[in-house]
């Protein structure tokens, strides 16, 4: 593995000013003055002279208009404080908000896992949320006039479905709250232990990238003990189940660079971007200095216009369209096979522009900034694969999947075919699968990477819905008309659609992956903590719509992908990697790898307390909805139903109020509870179930500079005795000292065949299929 060190031009694009934060000294912080002077963020500019106009939006709007008419391209930003100014002056619009709120319950009660949010288990690390009792609060404020103005509620709102709860599949966003500005803090942090050993302590990047002499440690932020600080922005605004999890994501690593395309989240990004952070964030550090530094907003893109705002009346006008009267647009599937042939719709995520591909130019090499040279790396950089050619390590390879969410499903697959067979050519025979950073993506990426490494091993990733009326409707409607309907590898089928969906009982396995024998077989209901789900099942990955017509091949284990063997022989040749985020996809393939191959894991970071922590992190639901899908699918319905009761129920899944006043991101609810096999009777959420990783290390200076060193560090602990912060893995015996090829009887494999035209990436199969972590 060829070593790797900050260049001078990644350091320059990490950071404009190099001095070490903790060198400044306490007297020339004492005019609030920044070390280093003003340092971009991310691309943006140090915000823009205070306008002299008096309206507070009137000043936002004068400082967008004049930077990006000084400089075009480059996103403007303001003073914090200013745009909340802006945003709190914006009267409550009662009667719209009231309808916004009526509006989402349809939806919200499809959250699989709502009856345990509400009462979870004793060593669950939050608080309960009864998101419906919550909602009916906001509801009863709003009515009585107890909310200074359209802010305030927003924020309670978001508080009350994206925060509290903790669910990466759960989200909503407002859009006065999250349409305007977002909130960035001008300082870049890292978490680590100064030998390895020691806790964990918070470094400024600059210190840890480019050390001086008195360079230091933070003690405290703004008054607070720096990790408590940390935690408690963790408490509000995490989208991990996990505290650890939730801690990792607020600082730079490269992983969070690569996959979430985030500095930390303490600087800005995630959802906790969406909280307003204060006008200043002031840094204490050990050897006594402190810095002020004034945290910025950072304006958006997209289809508003801000010459339109001329007091707070227009600001709510132009910023929150969907409040005024629209006409109903529900999303049309009447002409299904157009959905295979055309892209996503550009409006559904035109507003902020996407995130920058990670897919490189075409006159850079594709290499992942802050990772090595890689043996082999996909061309959107998703999936790549290394060597660790330093002595001690020859034998080891290192599989790294910074999401399950390719932009082709059959490249992915291939790439991970291609490296395990070239790292058993090279005689490797231990392997480390690096899933730092992976948010999800599409089930069965993961169901195939796993089945990859252990074919032999049928996975079990039992699941169950909430029977919701609006998932009842569907399935009453659905499952009648699919009676005859067989699924076919390369015909398309005009009952392809809903017969493939959940609400068919004929689709999907039971939990022992056989077929369900009739409607009340699968659906139930069953009851549970004192709601109401179906029964247990299974995804089928040799149904052909589902895999060769979605992404044009089979699923391996399944059709022309089976006789496979092991690359790496048993689950003491794996370990699995992870700094906490894993989530969705990611948690699913970490549960087959887990429970059922007995793969050991390595979890990193985490809060500065001793003992064990958790690898998965993240979201453990395993299916996510946009409501948009509930909509587009409850009009499939009404074509197949004159049955009153039914045809009103399903008319309240109309997402057009509730998505125009969520213009930021796509509102989504989590709609299907993993199970691990052995709580199958306990019915407990895998959400709600500690699963402490097998090894924890620190993360080093070093680490955060060079990513091959975390390899390192992993490797020795998995493979070679190495100590871990806590926990540890247990050495095998004996091991024989030969290839992978001569003991395991791996053999290279014909590459995946591609057939028929794949669906478009925005079809209801696909987003059927997809889980991914939201942001």
């Amino acid at each position: 593995m060829k070593s790797f060190t900050l260049s001078a031009v990644a350091l320059a694009a990490l950071l404009s000013a190099v001095a070490p934060a903790s060198a400044a000294v306490a007297s020339r912080n004492s005019n609030g003055k920044s070390c280093g002077g003003s340092r971009p963020t991310n691309g943006t500019t140090t915000a823009a002279p205070t306008p002299t106009a008096t309206e507070p939006c009137v000043v936002a709007r004068d400082a967008f208009i004049s930077q990006t008419s000084a400089s075009p391209g480059v996103t403007p930003t303001m003073a914090a404080s200013l745009a909340y100014d802006c945003l709190k002056s914006v009267p409550a619009h009662k009667e719209p908000a009231i309808q916004l709120l009526d509006a989402l319950k349809p939806f919200l009660e499809w959250q699989s896992d709502q009856a345990v949010l509400k009462d979870p288990p004793s060593d669950y690390p939050y608080p309960p949320v009864d998101i419906f009792g919550e909602l009916e609060n906001i509801r009863s404020n709003l009515e009585a006039d107890k909310y200074s103005g359209e802010l305030e509620w927003q924020e309670e709102l978001f508080k009350t479905i994206t925060g509290k709860p903790h669910d990466g599949h759960l989200a909503y966003y407002p859009d006065l709250l999250t349409v305007p500005f977002e909130w960035v803090r001008p300082w870049t942090l890292v978490s680590v232990s100064e030998d390895g050993t020691s806790l964990p302590v918070v470094k400024v990047l600059e210190d840890v990238v480019s050390p001086g002499e008195e360079s230091s440690y933070v003690t405290e932020i703004n008054g607070v003990d720096a990790a408590t600080f940390i935690e408690e922005r963790v408490t509000d605004s995490s989208n991990t189940q996990d505290p650890d999890a939730g801690y990792n994501t607020m600082f730079f690593s490269q992983a969070n660079k690569a996959g979430l395309q985030a500095n930390g989240y303490f600087e800005g990004g995630g959802r906790e971007r969406f909280f307003y952070p204060g006008n200043v964030t002031v840094l204490t550090f050990a050897n006594g200095t402190t810095v002020s530094k004034p945290n910025i907003a950072k304006f958006h893109y997209g289809p508003y216009d801000w010459h339109n705002v001329k007091d707070a009346d227009t600001m709510h006008k132009e910023f929150c369209r969907g409040a005024y009267p629209i006409e109903s647009s529900r999303p049309s599937i009447r002409d299904v096979k157009s959905t295979r042939r055309t892209a996503a719709p550009k409006n559904i995520h035109s507003y902020p522009q996407p995130p920058v591909s990670l897919a490189r130019r075409q006159d850079e090499p594709n290499k992942i900034d802050g990772y090595p040279e890689p043996v082999l790396i996909s061309d959107d950089q998703i999936v790549s694969g290394y060597f660790i050619d330093e002595p001690g390590f020859e034998d080891v390879a290192v599989l790294v999947m910074l999401s399950f969410s390719p932009y082709d499903f059959v490249a992915f697959q291939t790439a991970v075919q291609d490296f395990f067979a070239e790292a058993v050519e090279a005689g490797k025979t231990k392997l480390i699968i690096d899933v730092q950073a992976n948010g999800g993506g599409t089930i069965l990426q993961g169901y195939d990477t796993f089945r990859q490494i252990f074919p032999d091993i049928v996975q079990a990733g039992p699941s169950r819905w909430r029977s919701s009326p609006g998932f009842n409707a569907l399935s009453e409607t659905l499952s009648p008309i699919c009676s005859n309907y067989t699924p076919k590898a390369d015909d398309y089928q005009n009952l392809d659609i809903p017969c493939t969906t959940v609400n068919n009982w004929r689709n999907d396995l039971n939990e022992t992956n056989g077929r369900f024998t009739s409607y009340a077989d699968k659906f139930g209901p069953l009851t549970s903590g004192g709601d109401s789900y179906t029964n247990y099942m299974e995804w089928d990955p040799a149904n052909p719509v589902l895999t060769r017509q979605a992404f044009g091949t089979d699923i391996t284990g399944y059709g022309r992908r089976t006789n496979f063997t092991r690359p790496f022989g048993g689950p003491e040749n794996i370990v699995l990697l992870y700094d906490g985020y894993c989530a969705s996809t990611c948690s699913i393939f970490s549960q087959f790898m887990r429970h059922g191959a007995g793969v050991k894991s390595i979890a990193m970071g985490g809060r500065p307390q001793e003992g064990p922590i958790q690898g998965v992190g993240g979201v453990k639901g395993s299916q996510v909805y946009p409501f948009r899908q509930m909509s587009a699918l409850a009009e499939l319905a009404l074509e197949y139903t004159e049955d009153p009761a039914i045809v009103k129920e399903l008319q309240r899944l109309d997402a057009t109020l509730v998505s125009s006043r969520s213009p930021f991101q796509v509102p989504t609810v989590n709609v299907r509870d993993a199970v691990l096999p052995n709580e199958l009777e306990s019915g407990i959420p895998t959400q709600f179930v500690t699963e402490l990783a097998d090894c924890r290390l620190y993360w080093t200076e070093l680490m955060v500079q060079n990513t091959g060193e975390i390899w390192k560090a992993a490797a020795q602990a998995a493979f070679k005795g190495g100590k871990c912060a806590a926990g540890g893995i247990e050495q095998p015996l004996k091991r024989p000292q030969v290839t992978a090829s001569k003991s395991h009887g791996y053999r290279r494999q014909p590459q995946p065949v591609r057939s028929g035209q794949v669906l478009s990436p925005d079809s209801l199969i696909m987003q059927h299929l997809r889980v991914q972590v939201s942001d």
